[in-house]
């Protein structure tokens, strides 16, 4: 093996792996957080801290602020599907297991693969076209071989409101 090919590795492996964990953190999380609040909830407070996170990212790594008009509606685009795809994965944790919810959500590279495919000159090598045959064959597994359907989470139960309900 060459070792240019492994430095130039390395050099997006070690970023890829912390994305791994911390994405898999995003993904587990709410689950906790959906006991006590509501999904919309928790997409303003979300939305909050990943402000002030990038905020502090950008200050620590201030090089030269960019602003070109056609960049700033694609990050806008960015934010607004980002948004809408975690109140959807919000409800999906509400409604079913995390196990379901979090292995049909993590397909999404295989989506913005195949838009790559389409609208960028970026070709899809064979052994990425059968990562996303063999991902989505997956899916359909997981779901398909499942006992039972997904069952909801178990509800709270009610609060009596007076003395008298006892």
């Amino acid at each position: 093996m060459d070792i240019s090919a492994v430095s130039s590795n390395a050099a997006w492996f070690i970023p890829a792996s912390v994305t791994l964990f911390v994405w898999g953190l995003t993904a587990f999380l709410p689950k906790l957080l959906l006991r006590n609040m509501q999904p919309l909830h928790m997409i303003v407070y979300n939305c909050f801290f990943f402000f002030l996170t990038s905020c502090a990212i950008q200050a620590v790594f201030w090089d030269d602020f960019e602003f070109e008009f056609k960049g700033v509606m694609l990050a806008m685009a960015t934010g607004a599907c980002g948004t809408l795809g975690q109140w959807f994965y919000l409800i999906a944790l509400q409604r079913g297991p995390l196990t379901y919810a979090s292995m049909i959500s993590s397909l999404y590279p295989a989506v913005a693969t195949l838009l790559a495919l389409v609208f960028l000159p970026d070709p899809i090598t064979l052994r990425e076209g059968a990562g996303i045959v063999l991902g989505l064959a997956s899916i359909i597994t997981l779901v398909l071989a499942s006992d039972s359907p997904p069952k909801p989470p178990a509800s709270k139960p009610a609060l009596p409101t007076a003395v008298n309900d006892r």
